[in-house]
């Protein structure tokens, strides 16, 4: 697979665990914590999809399917950093 192809599963296996871990992970857990679990969770997520594409045949469909994720993998990482931003800003103005 070329560097464009590998970077956009990449980007819709951190999608697919940023989501994930939104359900799991409370507003507690420090962001950075968030990120490193979801981009476990998104490659388990991703490696387990990809081989059962490649195991029934359709791998080319699970390839695009993972592909048209990719967007929002981009959306969801803009996300989580905004909101990590807002809450490192909140910080520093409640130090006195």
């Amino acid at each position: 697979m070329s560097a464009v192809i590998i970077g956009l599963v990449a980007l819709a296996a951190i999608s697919l665990g940023l989501r994930t871990t939104a359900v799991w992970a409370s507003p507690a857990v420090h962001p950075l914590v968030r990120l490193a679990m979801s981009i476990v969770v998104g490659a388990l997520l991703t490696g387990a999809l990809l081989q059962l594409c490649e195991r029934y045949g359709v791998f080319e469909l699970g390839l695009g399917l993972l592909l048209s994720l990719s967007p929002v993998g981009v959306f969801d990482l803009a996300k989580w950093w905004f909101r990590w931003d807002n809450q490192v800003h909140r910080r520093h103005k409640q130090e006195p």
